[in-house]
Parts: C-alpha cells; sequence; structure tokens
C-alpha cells in the first residue's frame, strides 16, 4: 500500500518530463529515455554537481579524439 504512490508519482513524473522535454518518444528509443530519467532520478539530491560528474566520467571513460575526427563530423 505504501509503494504504490511512489510508483504513481514516478510513473507520472517521468511522464511529465518525456512531454515537457521531448515532445514523445519511440518504441526504438523508450530504454534511453528510461536509462536518462533513472540517472536523473537516483541523483537529484546531486543536481548542484552534475556537470562535473558528467565531465568527469567522459574525461575518464571515453577515449580522445584528434581535432580531424572532430571536424569530420
Amino acid at each position: 500500500m505504501e509503494l504504490l504512490p511512489w510508483v504513481h508519482n514516478i510513473v507520472s513524473n517521468f511522464k511529465r518530463w518525456i512531454l515537457d522535454a521531448f515532445h514523445g518518444v519511440s518504441a526504438k528509443h523508450l530504454q534511453s529515455y528510461l536509462d536518462g530519467y533513472c540517472y536523473r532520478f537516483n541523483r537529484q539530491g546531486q543536481r548542484t554537481d552534475l556537470f562535473r560528474r558528467v565531465l568527469n566520467r567522459c574525461v575518464r571513460f571515453t577515449e580522445p579524439l584528434t581535432y580531424a575526427q572532430l571536424i569530420a563530423s
């Protein structure tokens, strides 16, 4: 009984976020939208540091690009 209001809030917040940010979704990309929402939901108390943490993960876990690769896309 106590779990259902939380489920309702999470689902309704997800639907509102989708409509506000993307104006709808396709079934093909639904999992990516859910992953992004879960990431944001699980870190909602840490939003002040979000940019630094995302930048840190980009630097640590991706290969560097050359200038030629950057301008080719």
